[in-house]
């Protein structure tokens, strides 16, 4: 099924067009041109913003026909920044990253200009004089002229002409005599700030805006024209398959002769076309980083779409799968698609037109007329409105079809993603509703006391056997996913002694109840009860100032851990400071089996804040806390927030408090009209916020800042699992515990939680409880990651791992959450599911 969700390919595969070449409007002497104007110095002075750019003629010359071959393999992808090609039947990344590393250009995100830098303020002559006089435009052509005769130059206005050249009519072309804009030259006056400008990011959204804008019919034509620098894909190519280079022939440039400084590449495309009928061809999906070229630390495009068939590729790429050739399907083939014919051109020197205009003169003219009627026809002068109308409507249509045209890829993009989202929706939906209604039917005591009954041969009750010999049944551990299923010695013995009974006792829901959730098991590590995460993303190396590789850490991360697990007493492990630490505590496997016996699906449970469970959520909460039910989160975040801050040792400070699920997502909501706001300190946040807030100050006496300085709540990530996020207010920072660091990286999670980082300093201040929080600062919290917590096995583990890294750190800071291991999950969230009972209806033995 995986192959299946795959992108498709634009062409079916074997049946892509044949096409000639692909026009490009650069020229590749231009770098030649520019190498031989300037001198050493002056091309050490423009290198760190050109980068290798101006060592390309040590890499293949640009081959049009082989761009259009890499255009017509593309896959169907709805990404806006980026394409995929298939070659050899594996997929090949285009994106702005690859373009930075081939090219060695500036890639980060483009920095607000301040207008006085690219139009000149009043009063202040316009720079474009200082370097062209009183010439109206200026073309590439034209600055390739002046630096061809750069000795009558000075030597700042030939780094400038140099600079201009580079960006305008090598980078960033788009047409033959495109013009020099003026807010360059404008820029340009400050040759550091020109410099300085990202023109990676620049050039590349040109020519990816341009790809993405032709259509299936347009790449099925013999030609096809490209803006921007369409070579970089070229380049990405030849770093993706290493086998290429092995295809390079020799030859020099035509233009200069064999002893040309520069020398020229050639790849024998015939080598080319056979490497790609060849499935053992080593091809990078991701070419690798350069660690030392700069200019890449953020690639990122705060408009890109989501698409999980691109997010698909990338697990399995990162898992080592084998790609293969029939693993990229669909696509429509190239001779079924119509393509328009070239539009006919006649040469105004032509026989045969002044032949065409001698005939249709002569077919004008009525034989009746005589030659002075005629004449007289000729001078009349016609009038000049009849050509002014049709100038102006064809001067509306084309505005029309162009807005038209910018927009369809917009729509197209975000119907693809409402599509897709909408299939994952319902095929969550449907597996929480089978996964609901096999949880309510085994909570039911009737219906497994039936099963026992025909199964042990009538007798006694489900959760009292009348046999020492038969082991206690937990209906609900069934439901548990195999991995989060950590036996005691007791229960060991009991298996030993009679494996008989556990091996007969399977229901005709078995396969339900073994798996009621999908487990992504590649995604995470098999056993992470021996260790933690060690492969953190490089911006979050340094979480915490503590060095995870080094042995003596590790070796008292767990004398610590063996401390604690000697701390926990033998009970019902309601005094235990550790809580899940241990796998070695007594679980609350007896009260628990009376609470499922207690319990029935139907039941209510109020909360307060307008949160009720029924009994079937209550029961499923050491199985599963669903992302597709926050309710029963913020339940369990109620229960936790009354036992952590009114129950607690009274010489005991733990500065910290629990906040439900809903508050950020009541902050989500504000999110568009808070970055539309152009004076922030004057935003109005949502009253009933500010009046929870302030509830909660009054009920516990404490405020943020003064008494409260963490601030903890789980957090939904893709509608299928959890994270725990600290708020610490003092070091202004937001620190995210991600049980499941393996699902996406830190780069990719931050942009998911900027709106807290954004808003949450002015929500504090809004608050104003205390001179604190009126002088809170207002830039944005810090954001880091930190993975060396304990991963969880499968995703339906999240949410318990999650509450319970917020609950050893309210109680014993960072030091305690890293011993938060999954082994003693299961125990500590059937304590809690207890603790959620009795806070609702009392003690459950009176019940």
């Amino acid at each position: 099924m995986a192959d299946l969700d795959l992108p498709s390919r634009l062409f079916a595969d074997r049946e892509e067009p044949a096409g000639d070449r692909v026009n490009m409007y650069f020229k590749l002497n231009t770098i030649k041109a520019v190498l031989k104007a300037l001198t050493p110095k002056e091309i050490e002075t423009i290198r760190p913003c050109f980068g290798t750019l101006l060592d390309l003629y040590s890499k293949p010359v640009f081959s049009g026909k082989l761009a259009h071959f890499l255009l017509t393999r593309q896959l169907s992808v709805i990404k806006r920044h980026e394409i995929w090609i298939v070659f050899a039947g594996k997929p090949i990344r285009f994106s702005l990253r690859e373009f930075g590393l081939v090219t060695g250009l500036n890639c980060n995100p483009l920095p607000p200009l301040d207008k006085s830098l690219i139009k000149s303020p009043p009063g202040v002559t316009p720079y474009w004089f200082t370097l062209f006089g009183g010439e109206e435009w200026v073309t590439g052509e034209m600055l390739l002229t002046k630096l061809r005769r750069s000795k009558a130059l000075d030597s700042d206005i030939r780094i400038k002409y140099a600079c201009l050249l580079l960006v305008d009519g090598f980078l960033s072309r788009r047409s033959y005599h495109m013009k020099i804009p003026k807010s360059h030259v404008e820029m340009i006056r400050d040759l550091d700030v020109f410099l300085a400008y990202p023109w990676g990011r620049y050039s590349f959204d040109l020519t990816m805006r341009c790809i993405k804008s032709r259509s299936v019919s347009q790449l099925a034509q013999a030609t096809v024209a490209i803006q921007g620098f369409i070579h970089a894909l070229v380049l990405v190519f030849v770093e993706a398959v290493p086998a290429v280079l092995s295809t390079v022939a020799a030859g020099t440039d035509p233009e200069s002769g064999d002893d040309d400084p520069f020398p020229v590449i050639y790849l024998n495309l015939d080598t080319v076309w056979d490497l790609d009928g060849e499935e053992e061809v080593d091809v990078r999906a991701i070419i690798p980083s350069d660690p030392l070229q700069s200019g890449l630390e953020d690639c990122s495009w705060p408009d890109e779409v989501g698409d999980p068939c691109v997010d698909l590729i990338l697990q399995q790429w990162e898992d080592g799968a084998k790609f293969r050739r029939g693993m990229f399907g669909g696509g429509i083939r190239a001779s079924d698609v119509q393509v328009d014919p070239p539009p006919r051109v006649i040469s105004k020197s032509s026989k045969g037109k002044r032949k065409l205009r001698s005939k249709v003169a002569e077919s004008s003219q009525s034989r009746g007329e005589s030659s002075r009627s005629k004449k007289s026809k000729i001078r009349c002068p016609r009038p000049r409105t009849s050509t002014a109308e049709p100038s102006i409507l064809e001067a509306v249509a084309s505005q029309i079809k162009a807005g038209l045209k910018d927009g369809q890829s917009d729509v197209f993009a975000h119907v693809c993603v409402e599509l897709k989202s909408m299939e994952l929706r319902l095929e969550r939906s449907m597996k929480a509703n089978i996964s609901s209604a096999v949880s309510a039917a085994i909570s039911d005591h009737l219906v497994v006391g039936k099963v026992l009954r025909e199964v042990i041969g009538g007798s006694g009750q489900p959760y009292e056997p009348t046999t020492k010999d038969i082991p206690p049944v937990n209906p609900q551990t069934d439901l548990q996913p195999p991995q989060a299923v950590i036996p005691t010695q007791n229960t060991a013995l009991q298996n030993q002694q009679h494996p008989q009974p556990q091996a007969v006792i399977p229901t005709p829901n078995t396969d339900h109840q073994n798996q009621p959730f999908p487990q992504p098991q590649p995604p995470f590590p098999c056993n992470l009860n021996e260790g933690v995460l060690e492969q953190p993303d490089a911006e979050e190396s340094g979480e915490e100032g503590e060095a995870s590789s080094t042995g003596s850490e590790s070796r008292s991360r767990s004398q610590q851990s063996e401390h604690a697990n000697e701390s926990v007493p033998n009970g019902d492990g309601a005094d235990s400071a550790d809580g899940v630490v241990s796998a070695e505590a007594s679980p609350m496997s007896d009260k628990f089996k009376q609470l499922m016996a207690t319990v029935k699906p139907q039941m209510n449970f109020v909360f307060g804040e307008g949160v009720v469970l029924q009994g079937c959520d209550l029961l499923k909460i050491p199985t599963l806390i669903s992302p597709e039910h926050p309710e029963v989160m913020d339940a369990c975040v109620s229960v936790l927030r009354e036992s952590l801050f009114h129950n607690n040792d009274p010489d005991t400070d733990s500065r910290a408090d629990l906040l439900p699920c809903k508050f950020h997502g009541s902050l989500a909501v504000l999110y568009g009209k808070f970055k539309k706001c152009r004076c922030k300190e004057s935003f109005e946040f949502d009253s009933a916020i500010i009046g929870d807030i302030a509830a909660r100050f009054k009920a516990t006496g404490t405020e943020w800042l003064t008494d409260i300085d963490s601030l903890l709540s789980p957090f939904n990530i893709d509608k299928n699992r959890w994270i725990a996020v600290h708020i610490d207010l003092p070091s202004h920072s937001l620190t995210v515990f991600d049980p499941t660091a393996a699902a996406r990286r830190g780069s990719r999670l931050k942009p998911e939680l900027e709106f807290i980082c954004e808003m949450f300093p002015y929500l504090v201040r809004t608050v104003g409880q205390n001179e604190a929080q009126k002088n809170y600062p207002l830039h944005p919290l810090s954001f880091t990651r930190n993975t060396r917590v304990s991963q969880a096995s499968t995703l339906a583990t999240s949410g318990m791992l999650s509450l319970f890294f917020l609950e050893a750190y309210a109680t014993g800071g960072f030091e305690k959450v890293l011993l938060v291991k999954e082994s003693g999950l299961r125990q500590r969230a059937e304590l809690l599911a207890v603790e959620m009972y009795e806070h609702c209806l009392g003690d459950l033995d009176a019940a």
